[in-house]
């Protein structure tokens, strides 16, 4: 009896060990996740609800202007500098464009070039800029323009207003870190046609009212401005409006479309890359910096609680069915910012009022870039058809 009876204490002496012992993995494995997801979580704080960030940085040198051409060097092997397409060049002096590429090395590129304001000359400091155009639509187009503002009860929000002749607006809004020179790729076109425009900014951008918070919403609140600016646009004459969305600014007016009443002014929508999905867009950038996806969608959680974050309130996907107005949509298939398959998720679920132009190789926001002429005939296109001309 002895020895059964001491068979059933050390019996029960090893589980309870094992017990303690499991329960304590299991607590140091859940800190570990827990502290791992605050982590992941401070990741979408700083880097995707802050707003602000640093301009990109001069790192080209020009080493020779001639002929047409522009030879630079370039401090890593990376970089815009040797991708096809049109890009601005940018130094403290001047501005210009280059364009096809004549001849690459590991650190230095010749391509074609024109000069389009100042000048640049060897040894100058510069840096490429997607947005391809002088900073303003004067300096771009040599376009009058009048430095106006969109009042909303948050305040009075800068915004860039070029005449036309036609009833129809466009009203452009940019994505997240960038400014109202984003609308320049388009601005030249529907400028040329007739249609007013107005290029707008949005809460916690440079010069613009704050929110409480500070942060970027992905378009939960900055639609307010977009409303702010249809009612303007309507104040000052305009008989219906185009909104034209880019990156985040595609979420803004998309969600514009779910929460304004005038919606019913809207005749139809241009996405450039538009962040249709914040949750799928964490992930692919988590998935680009190797987070597994469990941990990720931990991060996603914490965030939620932490800065709240509403992750199905920002997947504009969702109501897709709601939807009543002809689409433009660009995306390139080489976005590692915002996801292809999210595009192509609208253009699938709405093929009635989607067209969609996908462009091969193109990174974030740079359809333009790679295919200038396909890009605004598809534009001159979608704006014959949604609001003819008069």
């Amino acid at each position: 009896m002895t020895t059964v009876g001491g068979d059933r204490v050390t019996d029960t002496t090893n589980r309870r060990v094992w017990r303690q012992a499991l329960l304590g993995l299991g607590g140091a494995t859940i800190a570990s996740l827990g502290a791992s997801g605050w982590y992941v979580a401070d990741l979408i704080g700083k880097g995707a609800l802050e707003s602000g960030g640093e301009a990109a940085a001069f790192d080209l040198e020009v080493i020779g202007v001639a002929d047409g051409a522009i030879t630079l060097r370039a401090a890593s092997g990376d970089g815009a500098w040797r991708i096809e397409g049109l890009w601005g060049v940018e130094s403290a002096n001047g501005y210009g464009r280059v364009g096809a590429i004549r001849e690459i090395g590991d650190r230095t590129v010749v391509r074609e070039f024109r000069p389009m304001q100042g000048s640049l000359a060897p040894r100058d400091r510069v840096r490429l800029d997607n947005f391809a155009f002088p900073p303003d639509p004067q300096r771009a187009f040599g376009l009058a323009y009048e430095e106006t503002h969109v009042r909303t009860s948050l305040g009075a929000f800068p915004a860039w207003f070029v005449k036309g002749r036609e009833g129809t607006w466009l009203i452009f809004v940019h994505g997240k870190g960038a400014e109202r020179a984003e609308s320049l790729r388009m601005l030249g076109v529907t400028s040329e046609l007739g249609y007013p425009s107005l290029s707008i900014t949005y809460r916690n951008d440079p010069g613009a009212p704050a929110s409480a918070d500070g942060r970027y919403r992905y378009g939960r609140d900055e639609w307010q401005e977009v409303e702010g600016a249809v009612r303007h646009a309507l104040a000052q004459g305009a008989r219906d409006v185009v909104l034209v969305g880019y990156s985040m600014g595609g979420g803004i007016v998309t969600n514009f479309l779910y929460q304004s009443p005038l919606a019913a002014t809207v005749r139809g929508l241009v996405l450039d890359s538009p962040l249709l999905d914040l949750g799928a867009t964490f992930r692919l950038r988590a998935q680009d910096r190797g987070l597994p996806q469990f941990m990720a969608r931990i991060g996603q959680q914490i965030a939620r609680a932490r800065f709240g974050v509403d992750w199905g309130e920002l997947d504009y996907l969702r109501r897709a069915d709601e939807l009543r107005v002809p689409i433009l949509l660009f995306h390139g298939d080489a976005d590692r910012v915002v996801p292809v398959a999210t595009s192509e998720a609208l253009a699938a679920a709405r093929p009635d009022l989607v067209t969609y132009v996908r462009v091969a190789g193109a990174q974030h926001v740079r359809g333009w870039n790679l295919a200038p002429q396909r890009y605004e005939e598809a534009v001159r296109a979608f704006l014959g058809q949604v609001a003819p001309l008069r």
